[in-house]
């Protein structure tokens, strides 16, 4: 019984060191600006899981749209 009553306190401990662990390396990491030969983007703004950028192209529109979305941007702004 003394057996048991180890074994599932030692998968409880395991649990919740995981939840707390993978709460941790969820969060987002945003980082301040990103300027390429294509686009320029600038943090405007974050929360617990995500990051916000205004992005604006250095070049051709179509082009850049193009790399921003390989990129995981939004859109430029015109």
């Amino acid at each position: 019984m003394n057996s048991l009553r180890k074994y599932f306190l030692s998968a409880f401990a395991a649990i919740a060191l995981s939840l707390v662990l993978a709460n941790v390396t969820a969060m987002a990491y945003c980082a301040p600006q990103e300027l390429t030969e294509e686009y320029s983007c600038f943090n405007t703004g974050e929360d617990e899981y995500q990051c916000y950028y205004e992005c604006f192209c250095n070049g051709s529109e179509a082009e850049c749209d193009l790399v921003l979305f390989r990129g995981g941007y939004p859109k430029a702004i015109e």
